[in-house]
């Protein structure tokens, strides 16, 4: 699905991978569950493009599943917020959701551990700011793509109905994931692009 001329959502993941091209570089935001890395590679193969980055918004097993896939197929270079990258490598746990169903549901799925991930003060695009928006989890991490007047915002809400929502089960901690709503809705007018619903603009 296209979303602007340069962003694209692909179709039918877990959660939503989209796809920025910017400055000559093809960055794929989140990398959905282990069962979404073939959507995502038969859309590479049918644009006939891969990833030069991929940008991952939070921890969360259905933002992080399809990414050790994606990783040994293309080699991108991984960015994620610096106190979340020992979750995603497999070496700390990851924070409790309050909802007891969400916690065991964490606790027997397993994402592969990947390696090699670089903090986000590492990464330099021209045009994208990287904001920290946590509440959902620790080091919820939001993209700011300012030539397309566009953030890509992970959990921070979902699209609910049109209206963007925390959706707490999934939540940590509601209070700063209220703050971080806030600091998104102040950037309107922007297009908000979830990672679960469909994009919607403030």
């Amino acid at each position: 699905m296209k979303v602007t001329e340069n962003i694209d959502l692909i179709d039918n993941t877990m959660c939503n991978v989209y796809v920025l091209k910017v400055n000559g570089k093809i960055i794929q935001i989140d990398a959905g569950m282990k069962g979404s890395a073939k959507k995502i590679i038969d859309y590479y193969n049918e644009k006939n493009i891969k990833p030069d980055m991929v940008l991952i918004t939070h921890y969360h097993l259905d933002h992080i599943g399809g990414l050790k896939i994606i990783q040994e197929k293309y080699n991108p270079e991984i960015y994620a917020n610096k106190i979340e990258i020992p979750v995603i490598e497999g070496k700390t746990p990851m924070g409790r959701p309050k909802s007891l169903g969400a916690r065991i549901m964490f606790a027997m799925v397993k994402p592969t551990p990947v390696q090699g991930i670089k903090p986000f003060e590492d990464f330099k695009i021209e045009n994208i700011k990287i904001i920290e928006t946590p509440g959902h989890t620790p080091g919820s991490t939001s993209i700011l793509v300012e030539k397309e007047q566009a953030i890509f915002i992970g959990d921070v809400a979902s699209n609910v109905n049109g209206n963007l929502q925390i959706i707490e089960k999934y939540t940590i901690d509601m209070a700063t994931a209220r703050a971080s709503l806030e600091k998104i809705k102040s950037l309107s007018p922007i297009t908000v692009l979830p990672g679960h619903g469909q994009p919607l603009k403030l």
